[in-house]
């Protein structure tokens, strides 16, 4: 490959690529939008979204690392799906057509037969219907109950998710499959914070923490973002 060409693929890696005009213009509920721009590192190159339900699968370029990769958005979570990953777009465009359209379903909404047997004899999905899971608590909205878990990455499942989307901020729990156990993160102002709050080795364990600390856990995460904001604000105002 020549100098120019190699430019050239760095100044657009989707020029001349016809396979994204080859698929659905809707799929599962998704609507395709073909976008082909620089957005910071990252070139995007098409998107499958669902804006109702605040979802987006997008393939994308990240001019970083040199490689084709999807990028998958929930709600306020973000995250790159490690089996759709590759520098060659040839060999990247091999497993699109195997698995994007699969992976737009299970994305879509929990597929159990298509989990992990770890994941399902969990009997996480279970969980809502013997537990109290309040659709609003101290400003933050149920946006993701476990019958919409879905396969986040290094072997952990997003299982339920409390979000104020104004302040971009959350509380997020999560099963890993390869540790088997069941944790919280807190997302403030955009920014992951950990809490021990909610660390359990079972799912009972789990519903105990959830009905005893939720309130305290939202209260504390609501804190948080009011500290972030001060901090944000003091900034600027030294800047100006």
């Amino acid at each position: 490959m020549d100098g120019g060409t190699e430019m050239a693929e760095i100044e657009n890696p989707a020029e001349g690529w016809e396979y994204p005009n080859t698929l659905p213009e809707s799929y599962q509920g998704f609507s395709r939008e073909l976008e082909n721009r620089w957005d910071g590192l990252l070139y995007r190159i098409f998107s499958y979204k669902a804006e109702g339900r605040r979802r987006c699968v997008s393939v994308v370029f990240d001019k970083n690392t040199q490689e084709y990769m999807l990028r998958l958005t929930v709600g306020l979570t973000e995250f790159c799906d490690v089996n759709f990953i590759h520098s060659d777009r040839q060999a990247f465009e091999a497993i699109l057509r195997i698995a994007l359209l699969q992976r737009l379903e299970t994305f879509k909404q929990c597929v159990p037969e298509k989990m992990e047997s770890l994941f399902r004899n969990k009997k996480i999905l279970d969980w809502e219907r013997e537990t109290n899971l309040p659709q609003q608590i101290n400003g933050f909205e149920l946006f993701l109950s476990p019958r919409d878990c879905l396969q986040f990455t290094n072997g952990s499942y997003l299982i339920l998710d409390y979000s104020d989307f104004a302040q971009n901020s959350s509380l997020r729990f999560f099963y890993n499959i390869y540790r088997d156990d069941f944790f919280a993160e807190y997302l403030v102002l955009g920014a992951p914070q950990a809490t021990q709050r909610f660390d359990s080795q079972s799912l009972s364990e789990l519903s105990e923490k959830f009905k005893r600390d939720l309130d305290d856990a939202t209260l504390e995460l609501r804190s948080r973002i009011q500290v972030a904001l001060s901090v944000q604000t003091g900034r600027f105002s030294v800047n100006d």
